[in-house]
C-alpha cells in the first residue's frame, strides 16, 4: 500500500498533523519509539496568551489561541475526550509597582480583552506569598497532551497505521517520486522529531536548541483548585487537589532524567509561593524543542520536495500546533504560502 504521508515523531506536533492529514481523507503512518521524557508526556501544556515579565501578548494569540480552542473542542465532540481545560491565571503581584506595571502595558498594548477584573483576591490571601493583588488573565488554560497522543496513538494503532520503533535514518530512501522506509512506502515524509531533529542528517542545518525542563506534581488540600497560579513558576490545578508546577530551565545536560538538583530548585520555588502544607508525590523531566529565534520550523527540504519538517513549537506547542499544522496541510494539499516566520527556507542548508 502507498501511504500519502509517513509521519517521524508523535508528540503534539506530529499527533496534531496526522489527525488533519487523516480528516482530509489522507493515508497516513506513523513511527514514533515512546519515551516517558518526551516534552509531550512531561510538559503542563500551559497555556497562556501573556508572554513573560515583559507583559507582552504571545506571538500570534490573536489567531492561533481561539483556533486551538476550536480544534480541541471539535476533537472532544468527535473522539469523545476532553484534552483540554479552560482556565483563567492568576499573575501574582508583589508590590504596588508590579500591579500598575500590569496595568499600564494592558492598556499600551491593548490587552484589556485578555484580563478581568474581579480576581479572588481573598481566596487566596495566606495561602500564598503576600501579594497585592492578582491579576486575571483569560483565554487560559492546560491541556493533558499524554490523553491526547495516546488517543490519536490508539486510533493510527487500530488502523494498523502505527509503529512503536525507533526510526532509522539510514533505511530511509528518498527518491523523486516517493520515499521508502524498509516495507512503508509514501509520497511525502514528514519529521516530527522534536528535540532530536537536527540528529537528523535532513535537518542539521536548524538551529535547534535542546531545553530540558523538570516538573513536579504536589498534592496540596488548601490551595484552591479553580486557577493557574502564576509566579515566577506555573501551578496547574490537574483534579483531586494535585498541581503540576514548574519549571526548570537547562540548556546543558547530560540526559533526559530528572534530578535532585532540579527536584531541589523547585521545591525552594515552591516554598517562596505556597504558604500551606503540599507534598510532592511524582518529579520528571523532559527536553523542549527549541529554536533560537523562537519560530516554529515548518515546510519542505530545499533539495529534496517530499522531505518535510513541522518541528520547533517549544513551550507553546498547545497554542501554536493547531493553526500551523492547518497551515502546513494547506500548504502540503492546495499549495498555500506558509508565513515567513516559520519558512524552513529562512535557514540555509549547510555546505
Amino acid at each position: 500500500m502507498m501511504y500519502d504521508y509517513l509521519i517521524v515523531g508523535q508528540g503534539i506536533a506530529g499527533s496534531t498533523l496526522a489527525y488533519m492529514l487523516r480528516k482530509k481523507g489522507k493515508r497516513v503512518f506513523i513511527i514514533d519509539k515512546f519515551s516517558p521524557n518526551s516534552s509531550s508526556q512531561v510538559a503542563a501544556g500551559l497555556v497562556n496568551p501573556i508572554t513573560g515579565r515583559r507583559i507582552v501578548k504571545s506571538w500570534m494569540a490573536d489567531v492561533a489561541l481561539p483556533f486551538a480552542f476550536r480544534f480541541y473542542s471539535d476533537y472532544k465532540n468527535e473522539i469523545g475526550t476532553e484534552v483540554f481545560h479552560k482556565m483563567d491565571a492568576l499573575e501574582v503581584t508583589g508590590t504596588i509597582h508590579e500591579f500598575n506595571e500590569w496595568t499600564r502595558r494592558m492598556d499600551e498594548q491593548n490587552l484589556t480583552n485578555y484580563f478581568r477584573d474581579d480576581a479572588p483576591n481573598e481566596l487566596y490571601r495566606g495561602k500564598i506569598r503576600d501579594f497585592i493583588k492578582l491579576v486575571r488573565i483569560t483565554s487560559s488554560g492546560w491541556m493533558d497532551i499524554p490523553l491526547f497522543v495516546s488517543g490519536i496513538r490508539n486510533i493510527f494503532e487500530s488502523e494498523n497505521c502505527f509503529r512503536n520503533e525507533l526510526f532509522e535514518i539510514g533505511d530511509l530512501i528518498v527518491s523523486e517520486k516517493e520515499v521508502t522506509y524498509n516495507d512503508i512506502k509514501a509520497i511525502k515524509i514528514i519529521f516530527c522529531e522534536g528535540y532530536k531533529g537536527p540528529e537528523n542528517k535532513f535537518w542539521n542545518f536548524i538551529p535547534l536548541i535542546p531545553a530540558k525542563g523538570e516538573i513536579v506534581v504536589i498534592r496540596c488540600n488548601e490551595l484552591p483548585q479553580d486557577f493557574i497560579l502564576l509566579s515566577g513558576m506555573f501551578i496547574v490545578p490537574i483534579g483531586d487537589h494535585k498541581f503540576r508546577c514548574g519549571a526548570t530551565y537547562e540548556w546543558k545536560f547530560e540526559n533526559e532524567l530528572p534530578t535532585e538538583s532540579g527536584k531541589t530548585k523547585l521545591l525552594e520555588m515552591l516554598n517562596d509561593v505556597i504558604k500551606v502544607d503540599f507534598e510532592i508525590i511524582e518529579h520528571t523531566s523532559g527536553v523542549r524543542p527549541t529554536v533560537k529565534d523562537r519560530r516554529p520550523v515548518i515546510g519542505m527540504h530545499p533539495e529534496f520536495s517530499n522531505v518535510g519538517i513541522f518541528n520547533g513549537l517549544g513551550t507553546k506547542g498547545v497554542s501554536l500546533a493547531p493553526y500551523f499544522a492547518n497551515q502546513f496541510v494547506e500548504y502540503l494539499e492546495n499549495g498555500d504560502s506558509l508565513i515567513s516566520d516559520v519558512d524552513v527556507g529562512r535557514f540555509k542548508l549547510k555546505n
